[in-house]
């Protein structure tokens, strides 16, 4: 079943969440203050990195609430972009073209962080009191560096023509100060602006403002290129072509507009309305993501290649979007595992909640690597299979719900999102609409782990049992993100396949251990979470080449289905019902 529905089916959540304005700021000052502090090169660059991406998202909020101390979280994010491209402070110097400063600025990036981080010049930044917040996807999940920019950058500065960069808010933003630092270190002429698409995620639209228009009215009169640096394509490219769109609109000649991407885009698989022709009608460029890597380095395991180590042969095989797997390697001498876990705040809770599992004795302890990647023992054993299953590990599976359900608790998220992908994965699926109001009942809400699936979990020879990947993937680019504890427990019970009987024990050991009996919010999450998974694997099947790989995914999207068909039947599900 590999028919286009895969490509309908909803699997992405937003991942944006309110925040405290000044809780950023606060944040990013202290970022700034441990700039001040001694430290060795390799620590030095981390700060200046995550200072970098708190800066770039920091200026895409006040640019879109339209503060008028955007101009200034502008500058600060050049000047960090010009210490990280430079690889010290010699590269802090930064004089703005464009109008992303209200004056022409030649103070040395220092004067600037003391500025920032005194209380009056926090102050000063009228920054929204709660403010929309989400990671940055390429920078969070996808090994995107922002140094990849730059390396591109370099790659396409000949001849050296005066450049204008558009970035893409939000990721955009970082990005547009790193390329332009990129190009100035070259003695490039290098201004930047940002720009917010709206509309339809298939087909956005770019308004430039009076500023805008002159500022590109400007580039056109010094023959200068446009750059449109943002990540991406997705699957409709229509951020970067409603940005093309506006500046041809402005009279940039289409063959001086260059889109700088993460991904390789397929003009005829565009979603976009009349995506393909509008796409070949300017020029797209892509950096080599992954390029930052630990020094330590070794055998590349990523994109599923870490199942050749752990299976026999390939009939053991779990399935796996590949392409959408986390970056992973092996220290050089075998030792451990290096995977990307995210740069920035992100990363940093990462690391946290790592920690977490592992002093619970639930994982391995990790390691920060540096520039967003984690290490981890790598522990002998092999992955479990739903075969494995039996009292023991019931007991060892209900004890770590437990324990996240205690260890990992967030505010009450709302569902509505998750609704929306049950009702569009089951109508996508089944080409009805779902007959009944689905009601997700939070009363436990946690950083869920979001992946219980037996080769998730390792036995040792010893006879532990150790939860692996278990940091990310609760609060990732794919739904469901926060939610309740029913959803592990859903997850464990489905994709350990446990008959009537284990499910009982697993559930009452749960209860025991929690306090939470979970059993009335059970089946709305079992039905919600068979509708995620089969979403997930129908749509991997449809993009992926590998014809192995689709097969497997294909068997899966066919057994989740199966389990909504015999499971839930004609009625609603008990609970289900709001």
């Amino acid at each position: 079943m590999t028919d286009s529905s895969g490509y309908r089916m909803y699997v992405f959540r937003s991942g944006r969440r309110d925040v405290p304005g000044q809780r950023l700021v606060a944040e990013l000052a202290d970022d700034l203050g441990a700039l001040a502090a001694p430290a060795g090169a390799d620590r030095r660059r981390g700060v200046v990195l995550r200072a970098l991406i708190r800066a770039g998202e920091v200026e895409s909020i006040l640019a879109d609430a339209g503060a008028g101390s955007a101009s200034l979280l502008a500058g600060l994010t050049d000047d960090l972009a010009a210490m990280l491209v430079g690889g010290d402070d010699a590269g802090a110097l930064a004089i703005s073209d464009g109008p992303t400063s209200d004056h022409e600025r030649s103070d040395v990036w220092p004067r600037t962080a003391r500025r920032l981080t005194t209380p009056a010049a926090l102050a000063s930044i009228d920054i929204p009191a709660t403010v929309p917040s989400s990671p940055p996807e390429g920078f969070s999940f996808y090994a995107l560096h922002p140094l990849d920019f730059a390396r591109l950058a370099e790659r396409l500065a000949f001849p050296p023509a005066p450049v204008r960069v558009v970035g893409i808010r939000s990721i955009g933003t970082t990005l547009s100060a790193v390329t332009a630092a990129a190009l100035r270190r070259q003695g490039i002429r290098a201004g930047r602006i940002t720009v917010r698409p709206s509309g339809h995620p298939y087909d956005r639209r770019v308004e430039l403002g009076a500023r805008e228009l002159r500022w590109v009215q400007d580039g056109i009169a010094e023959g200068a290129q446009f750059w449109v640096a943002d990540e991406g394509p997705g699957f409709s490219g229509s951020s970067f072509l409603s940005t093309g769109d506006a500046l041809a609109g402005a009279g940039v000649p289409r063959g001086n507009i260059v889109f700088l991407g993460s991904r390789a885009a397929d003009p005829d698989a565009l979603v976009a309305p009349d995506g393909a022709r509008r796409w070949r009608s300017f020029r797209a460029e892509r950096v080599e993501c992954g390029t930052q890597l630990p020094g330590d380095a070794g055998e590349f395991i990523g994109a599923g290649a870490w199942r050749r180590r752990c299976y026999d042969d390939e009939s053991g095989w779990p399935p796996s979007w590949t392409s959408m797997e986390r970056l992973k390697c092996l220290s050089r001498d075998g030792s451990r595992i290096l995977k990307f876990e995210g740069m920035g705040r992100y990363g940093s809770e990462c690391l946290e909640r790592a920690r977490g599992v592992a002093q619970a004795g639930f994982g391995p302890e990790p390691r920060d690597e540096g520039q967003g990647f984690l290490s981890y023992p790598w522990l002998p054993g092999r992955p479990l299979q739903a075969g494995d299953l039996s009292a023991a590990v019931l007991e060892r599976l209900a004890d770590y719900c437990a324990f996240r359900a205690s260890a990992f608790p967030v505010p009450s998220p709302v569902t509505d999102e998750l609704i929306a992908m049950a009702r569009t994965n089951f109508s996508t699926e089944m080409r009805i609409e779902l007959p009944w109001e689905l009601h997700l009942e939070v009363a436990r809400p946690v950083l869920v782990d979001g992946k219980m699936d037996p080769h998730e979990w390792l036995g040792s020879p010893s006879g532990e049992l150790f939860k692996v990947d278990a940091s990310g993937h609760g609060d990732d680019h794919f739904l469901p993100g926060p939610t309740d504890i029913a959803w592990d427990l859903a997850g464990a019970i489905l994709e350990w396949r446990m008959a009537p009987d284990a499910r009982r024990a697993f559930l009452e050991r749960y209860r025991r251990r929690s306090g939470d009996d979970a059993e009335r919010r059970l089946p709305a999450y079992l039905m919600a979470y068979a509708l995620l998974r089969l979403g997930v694997a129908a749509m991997a099947a449809a993009l992926l080449p590998d014809e192995g790989e689709a097969r497997r995914l294909i068997a899966a999207r066919h057994r989740y289905r199966a389990f909504l068909i015999d499971g839930l039947g004609p009625a609603a599900p008990p609970g289900a019902l709001g």
